[in-house]
């Protein structure tokens, strides 16, 4: 609900500072007094850009402040930092001299989308033949929804869309997986198999190395181990043939000293550990042979590993490891994760379908209820033969719309035998004002928006349609906050609350200005929308009945 309006250095505003209550506020005044800055401040606050944006003359600037009552609706995601429900909200929208506009939110810097989500909880903005929440079928749906109860059921279905929309979104990752699997699946085919092939096992080239270098320098290995094995036995110049020499001349110096004992020990032993060295390397000598099919094996399985290690280009002592890694995970495993995937994904589509199906049946239960409830009102305000429809065509496409499996459109026509249209392409401005309000009527009990402010929407109406639309707000004023800006005394009267602007004239400047007018004072007011400047004792007099009896 608005609070209070506090409009400061706006065109011919000098300052404007007003409380708001519950029922119906009507707010009259002169032709050119400044109605229309009051529809632009509020306009502004709603985040639209406003008809006149100049800040009064010797002004830095031109402020439009609003202050409302907790939502009674859950805060927009996107304010949730700077809002909590139980906040009261202050809207503040400044204009510089050049234009230019920025907004704050309870005292913190909102973007134009922010407030524009924010206001659509706050309060409907209604001119004549517009409103900030009609202009398009997502709203019409909204308010189908709200009279319908089903509210809450919309918004399941647009999650659980968005869900499936998500998971296809992923799906197609999965499959680009896929896709890239099977590109490269001979690749990882080809890589086991070559695994296979070489049935290698960590460490095998490096033996294989040594193995092969052995075989092929077999004829120099022979050659070197038979000169080693002369020289160190059967050589007459051995080393054992002089190790036995030095160790006679050891035993002749022990003779007459004993202190070279252990020279002759540690000889002892070399000549034993030469002589087994002798035997190792006679034995290794005989060992010795070439066999020309072992050559070939290792010839060739030398040439598989080298040849491999080239193909995926790793070292050869490497291509064990590098194969084995290759050949782990499961080729298969995508298949498997898709299968699961698209069994969720199917679980969800039916679960949207079934919650559609439920949504389309409760909307349609009450579309004809809600029609006949706006026929009423239309017919209350002097649409003889009223014709409103609420289309529901399915959407295209296995998901429907954000909302639900149908579009939802009011159809309007006010003539008998004319095709209804949609109701943005009604011609006739009145006529669009008083279906905008027959809807608000009968959404009144159900729609969530605390506040309604009409713009004129009295404008060509007059008589008896004005009593009647009179009434209307008046009741609508029952159950939410209702501000009606206008021109007839026939409404102005049904008012609980009157608001009056004047323009006043002074040597160097023109102030319009605005203020709660009551007793005689509402009295001349309602007199002079009765019969103009010139207020007679029984325009007085008529109006004064007419206040006593709204």
């Amino acid at each position: 609900m608005l609070l209070h309006l506090r409009v400061v250095s706006f065109a011919t505003i000098h300052e404007i500072s007003l409380s708001f209550d519950k029922g119906l506020t009507v707010i009259t005044g002169e032709t050119g007094a400044g109605k229309s800055l009051l529809v632009d401040a509020l306009s502004l606050i709603s985040g639209q850009k406003p008809r006149n944006l100049s800040v009064r003359p010797g002004s830095a600037e031109a402020v439009v402040e609003a202050s409302f009552a907790p939502l009674t609706s859950p805060v927009p995601e996107t304010l949730s930092e700077i809002l909590t429900p139980d906040d009261d909200i202050v809207i503040r929208r400044i204009i510089a001299p050049n234009g230019r506009l920025r907004q704050t939110v309870n005292g913190q810097t909102v973007s134009t989308t922010q407030l524009s989500t924010l206001v659509l909880h706050l309060f409907d903005l209604v001119g004549q033949g517009e409103s900030l929440r009609m202009s398009g079928g997502e709203n019409h749906r909204q308010f189908l929804d709200e009279y319908a109860g089903t509210s809450a059921l919309a918004s399941d279905y647009e999650r659980l869309r968005r869900e499936i929309l998500a998971k296809r979104r992923e799906r197609l990752e999965i499959l680009e997986r896929k896709a890239q699997r099977d590109r490269s699946l001979s690749e990882i085919r080809e890589r086991q198999e070559d695994a296979r092939l070489l049935s290698g096992r960590p460490g095998e080239f490096d033996e294989l190395s040594a193995t092969l270098s052995a075989q092929l320098n077999l004829q120099t290995i022979l050659q070197s181990s038979g000169r080693a094995y002369q020289m160190l036995s059967e050589d007459e110049e051995s080393v054992l043939v002089h190790i036995a020499r030095v160790a006679n001349e050891i035993d002749h110096i022990l003779g007459f000293d004993p202190a070279v004992q252990p020279f002759q020990d540690r000889l002892s032993e070399a000549r034993e550990i030469l002589k087994d060295l002798t035997g190792e390397l006679r034995h290794y000598q005989e060992g010795l042979e070439l066999d020309p099919g072992q050559l070939e094996l290792l010839e060739s399985r030398f040439s598989l590993y080298r040849r491999l290690a080239q193909k995926y280009q790793v070292r050869p002592e490497d291509l064990v490891a590098f194969l084995e890694e290759s050949g782990e995970g499961d080729p298969e495993g995508i298949d498997r994760e898709l299968e699961a995937f698209d069994r969720e994904l199917e679980a969800l589509l039916a679960q949207l379908v079934s919650l559609g199906q439920d949504l389309s049946s409760r909307r349609k239960a009450v579309a004809g209820s809600f029609a006949e409830k706006v026929k009423e009102a239309l017919r209350r305000l002097r649409i003889d033969h009223p014709a409103f429809t609420v289309s529901m065509a399915p959407f295209d496409g296995d998901l429907g719309g954000a909302f639900g499996p149908e579009q939802v459109e009011f159809l309007f026509s006010a003539n008998p035998g004319m095709a209804e249209k949609p109701l943005g392409q009604v011609a006739s401005g009145g006529e669009t004002s008083r279906v905008l309000l027959a809807i608000t009527r009968a959404l009144a009990d159900k729609d969530p928006v605390p506040t309604l402010i009409f713009d004129e929407i009295d404008s060509g109406i007059g008589g008896e349609v004005g009593e009647v639309l009179g009434d209307l707000l008046r009741e609508i004023g029952q159950t939410r906050q209702v501000i009606s800006i206008t021109h007839l005394h026939q409404v102005a009267r049904k008012g609980s609350r009157h608001v009056l602007v004047e323009k006043v004239t002074e040597t160097d400047a023109t102030t319009s200005r605005a203020f709660f007018v009551e007793g005689e004072d509402r009295v001349r007011e309602i007199a002079r929308m009765l019969g103009g400047e010139k207020i007679s004792p029984s325009a007085l007099s008529i109006a004064r009945d007419l206040l006593s009896h709204p």
